[in-house]
């Protein structure tokens, strides 16, 4: 009857260190949670320059519209390249706008750095966002 508490006891032991051995894999919720954007605007000319932090999920920061500004890069999963909110019509008119957007999205790095000829154009183009 000894024999059994010591196989009881070895099965035991394996598992507890099958348990310590293998990680448990991140939920997609815990992995990487919302967003933390900073986003740059500066005129070629100066004057209306500014920096806002975009924080998604839960929507806030500096921005002026974070929920808009939020479901806006959702639809392109923070894509910025992607953004084609209000296609129009714009003035020919040049007077360059620099904007770079730069953080994390849900665990991706994001980098955009482009440069609009007008605010027209970067307004059409990247909506509430900027």
């Amino acid at each position: 009857m000894k024999a059994v508490p010591t196989v009881l006891r070895t099965a035991a032991a394996l598992c507890a260190a099958a348990l310590v051995a293998v990680p448990l894999a991140a939920s997609p919720a815990s992995a990487a949670a919302g967003a933390d954007l900073v986003i740059t605007v500066t005129a070629a000319k100066g004057g209306g320059a500014y920096r806002y932090l975009l924080t998604c999920d839960p929507d806030g920061g500096s921005h002026p519209r974070p929920g808009d500004a939020c479901r806006a890069l959702q639809s392109v999963d923070g894509t910025v390249e992607e953004l084609d909110v209000d296609p129009g019509p714009c003035l020919h008119v040049y007077a360059p706008v620099d904007v770079k957007v730069a953080g994390g999205w849900y665990g991706r790095r994001i980098a955009y750095h482009h440069e609009f000829p007008n605010r027209c154009l970067m307004s059409r183009t990247l909506g509430p966002v900027v």
